[in-house]
């Protein structure tokens, strides 16, 4: 892949005990430099104790972003307090998702999350954020089929797309100096102009390049005009995947998601297939590949923090009575810290 250093800034994790060997060969096979795993802990609450032993693993390689729980009660200020005693690199919040904005039933800019905000912004504490979906899920006409299959299509009963945006803004406007990545390039590929005003109106945010395929379908209508937005804003766009630790089908275009798609879509200028999908790459110049692929995330997050090992056990036993038996099962396996 190049002279490029390559940090893939999302990853996820699905709790598996074989020693996540799929994530470990899809970051040598694509060279990576380090890779960010992202703890889905809202969901499942054994992700940040996973995401902690897959990080002491690999001790220098592996950053871990821990996430809030909405099981035990406690506050979230808290909660992020906890996270950065562990050695966690940042927090990863899968809160403004629909699907999971459903159960939950929490604004954005809640007042309940206002001490876990202070104290992100107190500490300069990155936060990745995952805020709505793609604008067609909306639209049952214009959604794709996949969206309908995973139960991603939105309707009246589900908080509209715009109220995503405005609850952001309100949040933005309280914590101007929270450090954010938005993720899957805040779902505005589709309107460049909204996309760069966000930017400029708020200059700690960044957005990743996690696909969403709908993003680089976007891009490849018009790529000579998203090199140069990429170019101008080659600072606050932030390189990542998606990908899983999940073993690859045989049919898998790249080992996970669509990574080295991801790759080659930045550095060509010219044709790039993926899944029958015919793109056109940005052939971004060497400057702009270098701060994306690895140096503003770099600048966010420096290098991987040392874990607090007794911290760690500490919480795996706090959390132990909120999971079911094969939460658990992982859960013990991650003690062994």
């Amino acid at each position: 892949m190049g002279n490029v250093k390559i940090i893939d800034s999302h990853v996820h994790i699905r709790s598996r005990t074989d020693g996540h060997a799929p994530l470990f060969e899809l970051a040598e096979r694509l060279g990576y430099t380090r890779l960010a795993v992202m703890s889905l802990q809202c969901l499942n609450p054994s992700q940040n104790t996973v995401a902690a032993a897959l990080k002491l693993s690999k001790p220098g390689f592996v950053y871990a972003f821990g996430g809030l729980d909405y099981v035990s009660g406690r506050d979230f200020r808290t909660q992020a307090e906890n996270i950065y005693a562990m050695g966690f690199d940042g927090v990863k919040m899968l809160e403004g998702k629909p699907t999971v904005r459903r159960s939950l039933k929490m604004p954005l800019d809640s007042p309940d999350y206002d001490g876990f905000y202070s104290f992100l912004e107190e500490k300069g504490f990155p936060v990745v954020m995952h805020v709505a979906d793609p604008d067609t899920f909306w639209d049952e006409k214009r959604a794709p089929e996949f969206a309908a299959e995973r139960g991603w299509l939105y309707g009246a009963d589900d908080v509209p797309y715009e109220r995503y945006y405005a609850e952001t803004e309100k949040l933005l406007g309280r914590y101007p100096r929270l450090r954010v990545i938005f993720a899957h390039f805040y779902f505005l590929s589709w309107d460049a102009e909204r996309a760069q005003k966000f930017l400029d109106r708020h200059p700690n945010v960044y957005f990743d390049v996690t696909a969403g395929i709908e993003m680089y379908e976007n891009f490849s209508l018009d790529p000579a005009f998203w090199r140069g937005f990429f170019v101008k804003n080659k600072d606050r766009i932030i390189f990542g995947t998606d990908s899983s630790d999940e073993k690859p089908s045989a049919d898998t275009v790249s080992l996970n998601g669509y990574a080295g798609m991801e790759i080659e879509f930045l550095k060509n200028d010219g044709p790039v297939e993926v899944y029958g999908m015919k793109l056109h790459g940005l052939g971004l110049p060497e400057d702009a590949q270098a701060a994306i692929f690895a140096e503003n995330f770099l600048r966010l997050a420096g290098d991987p923090r040392t874990p607090d090992i007794a911290a760690l056990k500490k919480e795996a036993e706090y959390l132990s009575k909120y999971a079911d038996a094969e939460q658990k099962a992982v859960l013990k396996l991650a003690e062994g810290f």
